[in-house]
């Protein structure tokens, strides 16, 4: 395989065009192949699901790296036509639209949700086994579900091409209560630091707030019916953070005591 221009970097790969309408997602050398082969399973469960993703194909190994090959999209996210335009009401919606599309989609073959929950709750080192337990508690009273969760939507994780705008990263992917994911986008949109040397810091925090605003009108449902869920997913998601990610981690635990927990 020969790859082609570099048309994409993230944390974790980097997206090259291999021509054919394709591009090779080539993870880092390192990266876990139980890993990629998740994504790769999770991705392929979707190929048949009407959303609008870009389609995989198979594996690959390039130079001792990981890869997968899918369809290439050409366009930008939608966090940088956001912050392009500001057109905050107007993208949100794109986000919302999106995502009712696939929490309305079944997928009965996947993970559950509550299973990666309940393993990212014991598994944060942050949380004493009192809370941990008062957690676990709150989720096994949660209802069962098999829709479609992406677990990591959000304005990043969308791709706006000339064909329309298109669902990337597949590495969460799972089924549930469609609540999870609602859940899990709010804490993404709204609980995730601005790095304080950011420019304009004060004002894409405001931008945050009005967007997850916007988002949950959209998606018709209010903070307070999400409590639980909330709190099990923003729990969770300390399990995920790194040492340096301390503001975030700060911003979890006073969530969490302000739950009485």
């Amino acid at each position: 395989m020969q790859l082609g221009e570099l048309i994409g970097v993230g944390n974790t790969a980097d997206v090259f065009d291999i021509g054919n309408h394709k591009a090779a997602k080539l993870f880092h050398l390192g990266y876990p192949e139980s890993a990629m082969l998740t994504e790769l399973h999770n991705s392929q469960l979707m190929n048949h699901l009407d959303i609008p993703i870009a389609k995989s194909y198979e594996a690959f190994v390039y130079e001792g790296r990981n890869g997968i090959i899918y369809d290439k999209i050409e366009g930008q996210s939608l966090l940088e036509v956001l912050f392009e335009t500001y057109d905050i009401e107007k993208y949100t919606k794109v986000l919302a639209n999106i995502h009712k599309r696939i929490v309305s989609a079944h997928l009965p073959d996947a993970i559950d949700c509550k299973a990666i929950l309940e393993k990212n709750i014991k598994n944060a080192k942050d949380l004493n086994i009192e809370c941990q337990s008062k957690l676990l508690e709150i989720l096994a009273d949660l209802p069962d579900g098999d829709n479609l969760c992406h677990g990591d939507f959000h304005f990043g994780n969308l791709l706006v091409g000339r064909q329309g705008t298109y669902i990337i990263d597949f590495m969460n992917v799972c089924k549930g209560n469609k609540n999870y994911d609602i859940a899990r986008t709010l804490c993404l949109i709204e609980m995730t630091p601005v790095p304080e040397n950011t420019p304009n810091q004060q004002e894409i925090v405001k931008m945050k707030k009005q967007s997850a605003d916007i988002y949950l009108r959209e998606m018709g449902v209010s903070r307070d019916f999400l409590t639980d869920w909330l709190t099990v997913t923003v729990a969770a998601r300390l399990s995920e953070l790194s040492h340096d990610q301390s503001t975030e981690k700060n911003n979890i635990l006073e969530y969490l005591s302000l739950q009485g927990l």
